[in-house]
């Protein structure tokens, strides 16, 4: 578009209105944005002179921000992003349990129990209740060991200790529940109130309350609670996305902003000066007029025809610090999060980042590692017999992997089958079959007049003397004496 300062000046009133008006949307953007980060920052908090609940967060206010950060993750790409990052972290290679008797084993592969607990499909969905809750609730059948999970939105109130307000005895769940008549296909609803005892409360001669405040007491239940980012003196969990949100927000509006900026630009293209009118109305007109790439504007001597500076004035990588809070926040790496190097593209830069960030996902298996002891234990597993691994989280090379398997097999770290299903699954080989295969002895070759050498050449690459310590192989210098021969 070329913009001509003779031009109509109704048509220069609107453009002139078009870009006021865009001016003040981002205006209003940029405010609207600064307000939604103060309120969020401040959502949850109780005045500082408020007798009670002055340093925490209430029920009632972590479940609607639970409910806000719901909303929103599914939305938002960084947070979608960083939600499937600590998931994969986390579980992403899987977990694996000692081997349990039959009666143990049946239950875990229940159907029912797969879809709440055990399943890979499960696992990221009970993570992502920590990203989005903070908490995660199941509850499991004294007589069925079956599992059946619950929202934090059904949960309306706990009994603690009188003495500990940090341990819960009992969890009060309200729930709607929904009977169908499926001759009529009528429904009726019915308000329910139920309290539960925790998994971890064990009274006094194994009585439980048969009532709280006048609501039942369903002795034959027990809820699983898994709360995450506690403070001492606090029972609630705080979500994973809750210090992330703000900043999410704040990269979002950052690039639309951005967007709409680099679209009120594109509407001129030239900027085209004249002393007289009639002179501005033919140079716009000749200008006007379609011509071929690389065309040439003849004008003259009280004429000037300028590109206007669009190159680089708005310049969308500049909201990486606000990526950077986010990765932050969800602690994972901003590569990771932004999928982008950035302006160095240094891989070592990624690497170093992403340290921390398995640390912080070792922590996190940890907690679930505590969390299915308990539901084993409940099963009628022996915990004292029982082992929850948890794969390594960082990926190595294959090669190196092999070298790592080799040296562990010739220092006698591991036994014949453990290098082998190592060696198997490093290369990912179909196992064909269920035993080692048959060790090859080199030929022997007769030599009268001296023993042969024994055969003791390592099949791991060594790397030569380059330390002050040396090789710990003993064919570390086998090389050397070559190197010293004359080669001519």
């Amino acid at each position: 578009m070329v913009f001509d300062e003779n031009d109509n000046v109704s048509e220069l009133s609107e453009r002139l209105y078009a870009s006021v008006s865009e001016n003040e949307f981002l205006k209003e953007s940029y405010a609207s944005m600064a307000q939604a980060l103060l309120e969020l920052d401040d959502k949850g908090w109780a005045p500082l002179n408020a007798a009670t609940e002055a340093d925490r967060f209430t029920l009632q206010h972590l479940q609607g921000a639970a409910r806000h950060i719901r909303e929103v993750s599914e939305g938002n790409a960084l947070l979608k992003r960083g939600s499937g990052l600590r998931s994969s972290y986390i579980f992403g290679r899987g977990v694996s349990f000692s081997e349990q008797p039959p009666r143990i084993t049946k239950l875990m592969l229940d159907a029912q129990n797969q879809d709440v607990l055990f399943s890979p499909e499960a696992q990221v969905i009970n993570e992502r209740s920590h990203f989005t809750d903070g908490q995660f609730f199941v509850l499991g059948n004294v007589v069925t060991k079956k599992f059946q999970r619950i929202p934090f939105t059904e949960i309306s109130g706990v009994v603690t200790d009188p003495d500990d307000s940090e341990t819960i005895r009992y969890y009060r769940r309200t729930w709607s529940r929904i009977t169908q008549d499926l001759k009529t296909n009528s429904m009726s609803t019915q308000l329910m109130n139920v309290w539960y005892p925790t998994d971890t409360y064990e009274p006094v001669g194994n009585r439980f309350a048969t009532t709280i405040q006048g609501q039942p007491v369903d002795v034959k239940s027990r809820m699983f609670a898994s709360r995450v980012n506690r403070r001492a003196g606090h029972i609630w969990g705080i979500p994973d996305a809750f210090p992330a949100v703000a900043w999410a927000y704040a990269y979002n509006e950052y690039l639309k902003d951005g967007s709409r900026m680099l679209k009120a630009l594109s509407m001129f293209a030239w900027q085209l000066k004249s002393k007289t009118k009639a002179g501005g109305t033919n140079a716009a007109a000749a200008i006007a007029t379609a011509g071929k790439v690389g065309s040439t504007a003849v004008m003259g001597n009280d004429m000037e025809l300028s590109s206007m500076p669009r190159a680089n004035s708005i310049d969308l990588t500049n909201g990486r610090p606000l990526g950077s809070m986010v990765a932050s926040a969800l602690e994972v790496s901003v590569v990771a999060l932004l999928s982008d190097p950035g302006s160095s593209g240094a891989y070592g830069t990624a690497q170093t980042l992403d340290v921390p960030t398995v640390k912080a996902m070792e922590a996190r298996q940890s907690v679930w590692t505590q969390f299915y002891f308990r539901i084993m234990k409940f099963m009628g597993a022996k915990v004292e017999q029982l082992e929850i691994n948890w794969p390594k989280i960082e990926t190595e090379p294959s090669q190196r992997m092999m070298q790592a398997l080799a040296l562990a097999k010739e220092t006698n770290a591991i036994w014949d089958d453990e290098y082998r299903n190592a060696v198997i699954e490093t290369l990912d080989i179909g196992k064909l079959h269920d035993t080692n295969p048959p060790v090859q002895q080199p030929p022997v070759i007769p030599n009268p007049n001296k023993q042969p050498p024994a055969n003791n050449k390592s099949a791991i690459p060594s790397q030569g003397n380059s330390g002050a310590v040396g090789s710990m192989q003993a064919n570390g210098n086998d090389q050397r004496p070559a190197d010293n021969k004359p080669t001519a």
